[in-house]
């Protein structure tokens, strides 16, 4: 058995902070998978020292910094390239991010400190994973909630992925925690323990193979043939008054039926994420109309991004909008008929709270004229023949509201522009979630991005096709509408939340008068 010193040394932290950043490693577009375990095992392994309260709360909090540092350091790109900070302000921007994001792992730092009198094979194999879950699924919704980085992506393409399916992510995520705390008990545990640590290692990669022997859905349909247009309009340009007739006609080119026939005889083309750079209304007339036109001959529907305006609301919605047969250009502009709108927005982002007392910000930061408004209407569209549950921008990031819809819904859309982060790791990292909100709901993902990652996403949450990032192209392929509903769809978190709360009531029952 190892011994801990009393307290912790500037190593120690200096050892949090590298092995938070390296857990970035494991997420898209690394895929480093095994530094998943390997990172939390650091910190696992740190936490079983005896130390106060505080210094347990600095090291959860130092491995946070790394691991958002490491991971979410992309949000500059956004601030300084398009938000119009200068590089010395988006960079104070991104750090207290980063300091405010690792604040949630404060949470992890005082439920272990609860549990410190414990015998370590159930701190290591009960507790630590447990939180560690618990931590995640508070980040996911609190204050609107920061679901990336959650250690379940990072096993999209092993074993644990099969579980995915009947506990969404954060299920493996725990599997994930377990994992690591299975290899300090093999380090740190007496014979007896390391048994059970390995036993816990080949049951729970046995399940995962097993499971992924099991189709939780079933087609519901024949094939579709779909398009995604990724047109490749620069974030600079895409708001310019200037340019909105090349920004536009960017999607049109990639409609000519000369050098692109495969969207022509699509059942479903997608435009992406505002791909149309204003309002609909604005539109009508040079836009819309000749879309739908398009679409009537072509016997394809179009699905088409861009904003929504309620004119007696006075209200304004990041919007997706069906085009075809079954809907009406006029009616739809009136009714809101064939238009879906974003649900979850971001924060300071798409609306800003208080957002009039904050105009002396102007000269630092460009701000919005107004705040987009919460869309509370259908979150399905009914396109080529199938219901399907559209999302839009990093809606997809929430397994769990990505639900609401099905199992009715027999396909997933999710419409985004990750064009706000070119160059950086961000538009991998949305892509990697994608494919777990497909694997979770067992439905086609159908994802069309301005500039990338666009892709055909299949049930299991493979990547079935897919085009290159930065250029202008045309992504073709089948999909399959399917039916039913996976275990995840039917019961949310509702599964997995109870059995990690359960895993720290069952230790202190069992060791009750033990301790303390």
């Amino acid at each position: 058995m190892l011994s801990f010193r009393d307290s912790l040394s500037k190593f120690d932290y200096l050892l949090a902070l590298l092995a938070g950043a390296s857990m970035a490693l494991a997420f898209a577009p690394f895929e480093l998978r095994p530094l998943a375990w390997l990172a939390l095992a650091v910190l696992f392994w740190l936490n079983l020292k005896s130390m106060p309260v505080k210094q347990r709360l600095k090291l959860a909090w130092v491995f946070g910094v790394g691991l958002f540092a490491g991971g979410a350091h992309w949000i500059y790109v956004s601030i300084h390239f398009f938000g119009g900070a200068n590089s010395l302000i988006a960079a104070f921007m991104v750090l207290l991010f980063v300091l405010v994001m690792a604040l949630f792992l404060l949470v992890f730092g005082w439920l272990v400190s609860r549990f410190d009198h414990l015998p370590v094979s159930m701190k290591l194999l009960l507790v630590f994973p447990a939180v560690w879950t618990l931590t995640e699924w508070l980040r996911g919704w609190f204050l609107t909630g920061f679901p990336w980085l959650l250690l379940g992506n990072t096993q999209i393409d092993t074993w644990l992925a099969a579980y995915a399916p009947i506990t969404g992510v954060l299920g493996v995520s725990w599997l994930v925690a377990l994992g690591a705390g299975v290899l300090v008990l093999l380090v740190v545990g007496s014979m007896r323990e390391r048994i059970i640590a390995g036993v816990l290692a080949v049951v729970t990669t046995l399940g995962g193979l097993g499971l992924a022997q099991i189709n939780w859905t079933q087609p519901a349909g024949e094939p579709l043939y779909v398009s995604m247009l990724q047109g490749n309009v620069g974030q600079d340009k895409k708001w310019v008054p200037e340019y909105r007739v090349a920004n536009i006609q960017a999607y049109l080119d990639l409609m000519d039926a000369d050098r692109f026939p495969d969207v022509e005889r699509s059942h479903l083309v997608i435009w992406p994420e505002t791909a149309l750079p204003d309002f609909y209304h604005f539109s009508k007339d040079d836009v819309l109309l000749p879309l739908q036109e398009w679409s009537r001959e072509a016997r394809a529907d179009l699905l088409v991004g861009g904003f929504y305006f309620n004119r007696e609301q006075n209200q304004v919605f990041n919007a997706i909008m069906a085009l075809g047969d079954g809907y009406d250009v006029e009616k739809s502009l009136q009714t809101a008929e064939g238009v879906y709108g974003k649900q979850h927005r971001v924060p300071f982002s798409e609306y800003i709270p208080f957002l009039k007392y904050l105009r002396f910000l102007e000269n630092i930061v460009r701000l919005p004229y107004d705040n987009i408004t919460q869309w509370t209407g259908t979150n399905t569209l009914m396109v080529a023949g199938q219901p399907m549950r559209m999302s839009v921008c990093y809606e997809d990031a929430y397994g769990e509201e990505m639900i609401a819809g099905l199992p009715e819904a027999t396909m997933l859309v999710n419409v985004s522009n990750d064009g706000w982060f070119t160059g950086s790791i961000e538009p991998a990292q949305h892509a990697e979630l994608a494919r777990m909100r497909a694997l979770e709901t067992g439905r086609f993902l159908l994802r069309a991005t301005n500039n990338g990652v666009s892709a055909i996403i299949n049930e299991k949450g493979k990547v079935m096709t897919t085009g290159p990032q930065y250029k202008a192209v045309a992504i073709s392929g089948y999909a399959v509408p399917m039916s039913g509903a996976t275990p995840y769809v039917k019961m949310g978190n509702w599964l997995i939340i109870p059995l990690m709360l359960a895993m720290l009531v069952v230790p202190l029952v069992l060791m009750r008068g033990k301790f303390y």
